[in-house]
């Protein structure tokens, strides 16, 4: 009598809960948990991957003195990586994890720092268009200044900088090379780096255009997809987002009404 008291008391529940919870919604709920999961996966692989280039960059730093990037540039690029993979890897390992043994907190902890990152971003789009001109215009007066300071002894950056940027971006002076006329040692030639093969070389061999104008070139001829790459890192962030919030109400609903199963 007992133990048929307790199995119809299990099938009510059973029943009770398939009512409440139908198998559409448990189905969803497994397969977003999926989705979550691999798309994590693959951000944390790829933070990993970015943090060891940085992390390999850092401690290779005597051993990439032959390309034509700067000691300091390439430490910065090297930090910059390092930052960026760990915030990539940390998160991405939160919505893993969070995913995988659907746990609650986890998953509203990697829902927090993903919309903070978004919000962040949105931010920094928003500030940078409304000062852009404030923004070019900045840039251009401290590159002027460090064309007045180039190749001074006590003016390492600057001098670095500038012949990563001309090397890198094959481009000569600030809108054109006659630009390095304007310094007294730069009348007859301009910079090494200014030149195709990095040696000594007349105007006529140098570079045709600008630092400035090619930058300008490139964001206005590059824009549209700057504007598809940035839309689209925002979607999927969104995306993410949605699915680690449905995942918890879901996980949060089953729990609700797992204790009627035992």
């Amino acid at each position: 009598a007992v133990v048929s008291t307790q199995s119809g008391h299990y099938g009510r529940d059973t029943n009770y809960i398939l009512s409440t919870m139908n198998s559409v919604q448990i189905c969803c709920g497994e397969f977003i948990r999926i989705i979550l999961f691999v798309l994590n996966f693959i951000f944390w692989a790829a933070g990993g991957v970015i943090l060891g280039l940085g992390i390999y960059v850092k401690v290779s730093l005597n051993d990439l003195k032959d390309l034509d990037v700067s000691h300091d540039t390439l430490n910065t690029a090297a930090l910059f990586l390092i930052g960026l993979g760990c915030v990539v890897f940390v998160v991405g390992l939160l919505g893993c994890c969070g995913s995988l043994t659907q746990n609650r907190c986890m998953l509203l902890l990697y829902f927090t720092l993903v919309t903070l990152i978004f919000l962040g971003e949105i931010a920094l789009a928003i500030a940078v268009y409304a000062n852009k001109d404030a923004v070019t215009k900045q840039l251009r007066t401290q590159f002027k200044d460090c064309m007045t300071s180039y190749g001074k002894a006590n003016e390492t950056v600057c001098t670095d900088t500038i012949d990563t940027l001309q090397s890198v971006l094959e481009c000569c002076g600030e809108m054109k090379p006659a630009d390095w006329k304007n310094f007294t040692s730069y009348t007859a030639n301009p910079p090494k780096s200014c030149c195709p093969q990095d040696e000594a070389c007349d105007y006529a061999d140098a570079y045709p255009l600008g630092c400035y104008t090619t930058i300008d070139e490139f964001v206005n001829n590059k824009s549209k997809y700057i504007g598809f790459g940035v839309l689209g890192v925002a979607i999927i962030e969104l995306i993410g987002m949605s699915l680690a919030c449905y995942l918890r109400t879901y996980i949060m609903k089953r729990e609700e009404y797992e204790p009627y199963t035992v």
